[in-house]
């Protein structure tokens, strides 16, 4: 007989499941029940007060697992519920690791034994044992989305909000693990945009992730489009709107420049600019477009290296102007060096709330030829 336990509240996808209190069993005069008890008083205790301590009451909340394990047994849908309440008290980079996966792992185990393939209840723990995976398994990751797929299939008519939050939260574990999903994303954006309209943050941010993957897949002017539309979002203050559109901008910057766009480039950089200098007050020297010199032929075959000192200026837009060479081993290294930093692109700098021109920067250039294991016995 299960145990009604409850106070955090039995919410999926809202983030947080509790064990309350119980209600309904008769007390026990056993050990197990008398120390699980007395343990999850004291967490629960602990949590009503605002003042805890987060580290105490990540103690508090496994001390009260450990106890539900002894007395409802470790497959038991309470043991589960107290192992979520500690996980859920974990920082986002705390949960990562092999032990909590293993903990995470069990929790699935516990909701897929107590409720049916398709019920809401097992997102949650879905998504945490993807939250806890140190690193990219293939048959768990597959096993995980195929559960994610039966949830899901039965939702997206009833509570297709759910499901997009659910499903791209699940994208943005898998991208952590290093799993390029380009439909995925491409979908997602699109359902976001059907379901909540281009001004969304969850459509910025969907856009923005559908963007890095079509880079991905070669196709730059349909990730350039994308990206756009995150730039042209009003933001409205919303922090997390304005650093997706300067991740955006930033990564059209680099596009641009590669793709030989110079208007999109200048826009993009011209708006880091500003953005910058609205959000921090004071600039700084950064560059965000490099190319690196081409190895002159004749030095490569003569097998000599060599560096250029340069001297130049970055103009109100970004752009690098008035380069001089201070020093350099040769006429060849010069040339291919001045070349190079004549394409850079840097954030314009801000003065008082306006662009400035920036004089008197250096940079070294180096030319090393890469030297096999063999060239150094």
């Amino acid at each position: 007989m299960q145990l009604k336990l409850s106070s955090l509240a039995i919410m999926a996808v809202a983030g947080a499941f509790v064990v309350s209190s119980a209600t309904a069993a008769p007390l026990l005069q056993d050990n197990a029940q008398q120390n699980f008890q007395e343990a999850y008083q004291a967490f629960q205790q602990a949590q009503q007060n605002a003042e805890t301590p987060r580290l105490e009451l990540q103690k508090l909340a496994f001390a009260s697992y450990m106890r539900g394990r002894e007395y409802f047994g470790e497959d038991h849908i309470n043991t589960a519920n107290l192992a979520m309440n500690y996980l859920f008290l974990l920082a986002a980079n705390q949960r990562v690791g092999e032990q909590s996966h293993a903990l995470a792992a069990l929790v699935v185990r516990a909701y897929q034994r107590e409720y049916d393939a398709t019920a809401i209840e097992l997102l949650d723990p879905l998504l945490l044992a993807l939250e806890t995976m140190p690193e990219y398994n293939e048959a768990k990751v597959a096993e995980y989305e195929i559960a994610f797929a039966n949830v899901f299939s039965a939702l997206k008519e009833k509570n297709p909000a759910v499901v997009l939050d659910v499903k791209t939260a699940m994208a943005e574990e898998l991208l952590r693990l290093g799993q390029s999903r380009p439909e995925l994303w491409n979908s997602l954006y699109k359902d976001s945009v059907k379901l909540h309209g281009d001004e969304h943050l969850l459509t910025a941010k969907t856009a923005f992730y559908a963007a890095m993957e079509d880079v991905g897949q070669d196709k730059m002017m349909s990730a350039i489009d994308k990206l756009e539309q995150v730039v042209a979002m009003p933001a409205n203050d919303r922090a997390a709107v304005l650093q997706l559109q300067l991740a955006a901008n930033y990564r059209l910057v680099t596009f641009y420049a590669k793709e030989g766009m110079t208007e999109g480039a200048d826009k993009a950089l011209a708006r880091i600019g500003q953005m910058n200098n609205e959000l921090n007050g004071t600039t700084v020297e950064q560059a965000v477009y490099r190319v690196n010199p081409r190895y002159p032929e004749d030095m490569a075959r003569q097998q000599k290296e060599g560096s250029v000192l340069l001297n130049y200026e970055i103009a109100t837009n970004g752009r690098v102007e008035n380069i001089t060479i201070v020093e350099e081993t040769n006429g060849d290294f010069g040339k291919s060096a001045k070349e190079a930093l004549s394409q850079w692109l840097f954030v314009p700098a801000y003065e008082n709330g306006q662009p400035v021109r920036l004089t008197d920067q250096q940079v070294q250039l180096d030319f090393a030829l890469s030297r096999s294991s063999d060239d150094n016995d």
